[in-house]
This record gives C-alpha cells, structure tokens and sequence, in this order.
C-alpha cells in the first residue's frame, strides 16, 4: 500500500492505495484449505499466489507454513496450497486462507515448479 497525503491539502486523514493482483483465471472452481493455514514468522510479507508448503520435522515450528521451497527437507519441500492474500508474517506467525483447488494463472504464481504441480492435483495452471 501506498500512502499519500489527501491531495496536498486538509482532509481526513492519509489515503491508502492498494495493488490488485488476481491469480485465477476463472472463479468456476476454487476450494480453500479447511481451517486455513498459519504463516510462519520471520517471513516478512508472503504474496497472493505464493506456494506454500507446511513444516513436518519435530519442533516448534511443525505444521506452520512457509513458502514452498523443493530443496527444503523439513516437509515444505511438498506443495500444500496457495496463498489467496498478501500475509505479514514480519513479527508475528499469522493465520491465512489459501487454496487447495482452482483455475491458476502461472506466470502471476511465486515457486511454482513441476513438483509443485504435480502435488497440487486440484489445481490447474494456464
């Protein structure tokens, strides 16, 4: 988001814009993941459309999610879903919706690789 002043003179108060970015190509089919997901911290801002795959291995941090990486081996090396909006995770781990079935457009997708594909079996990539 960008702020501005109210065009240079007294207002209400700052303006906000904010980037638009759509990563589906259709909205005929999409499922989200039940429950959600929850961000690990410490990964600054995570975009819409990010791949994510969620921390397996013993220790504080299993079962959150982090963006999808195929050279992790902590279980994020495996495509679990996609990220429907931007996420902070900065400070704080953050609970976020995402995707398990849809109509993507690739190119406007973050990490998506043929393994990410292949275990994303509900979604389909133009």
């Amino acid at each position: 988001m960008n702020g501005t002043n109210y065009g240079g003179y007294p207002g209400p108060g700052q303006m906000f814009t904010q980037e638009f970015t759509e990563v589906l190509l259709s909205t005929d089919l999409q499922a989200k993941l039940p429950g959600g997901i929850l961000l690990k911290q410490g990964q600054g801002i995570v975009k819409k459309g990010t791949i994510i795959g969620r921390i397996s291995t013993a220790g504080a941090d299993k079962d959150k999610a982090v963006a999808y990486s195929s050279a992790a081996t902590n279980g994020s090396e495996v495509a679990l879903c996609i990220l429907d909006n931007d996420q902070d995770t900065t400070l704080t781990d953050m609970p976020a919706s995402a995707w398990i079935a849809g109509i993507f457009d690739s190119a406007k997708l973050t990490g998506l690789d043929a393994d990410a594909k292949a275990a994303l079996k509900l979604c389909y990539f133009g």
